[in-house]
Formats: structure tokens, sequence, C-alpha cells
């Protein structure tokens, strides 16, 4: 709620990248100060250890882990013109 609300030009949220992440590359919102607080393995994929090599399951894992390294890859991007305009 507090993001749809600092999309909503209600103030400003403190928020993981990863939650905000859309919002961000969509220009809706912006990160006010060059500070990160990086919290490395905080999500999982968890389930039953039986499942866990079912095809489906791979495939899930896969696409998931997939998504999640293009947003970063489009975060890094949208960090590094950020970075550029601030030297220009």
């Amino acid at each position: 709620m507090a993001i749809d609300a600092a999309v909503d030009g209600q103030g400003v949220a403190l928020a993981r990248t990863a939650l905000a992440a859309w919002d961000l590359i969509g220009g809706r919102l912006v990160r006010p100060f060059d500070l990160e607080m990086p919290v490395p393995f905080a999500y999982w994929i968890v389930c039953p250890k039986p499942s866990a090599r079912l095809a489906k399951i791979v495939a899930f894992s896969d696409w998931l882990i997939a998504e999640a390294a293009a947003d970063a890859r489009q975060l890094q991007q949208l960090k590094s013109r950020a970075n550029g305009r601030k030297r220009s």
C-alpha cells in the first residue's frame, strides 16, 4: 500500500527494490537517494523434497529465476543511466 501511495503522489516509501521494480522501471517511481541496503538470499523457492525434481517444478523455478534476473538487469540499466545523468 505504501508503494501504491507513493505512485499516487502521496509521499515517499521505503521498499524492497524487488517489490517496487516495475514502478521504478516504468518511471512511476524514482529513487530520491542513492542508498541501498543489500539483503542477499531474501527470497526462497520452497517445495516438498520429493517434488523438487518434477519437470513442472524445475520449469517454474527456472522461469522465476530468469524473470528475476531480467528485472535485475533492467534495474541496473536504470541505475547506470541515473548515475550518468548525475555526472553530466
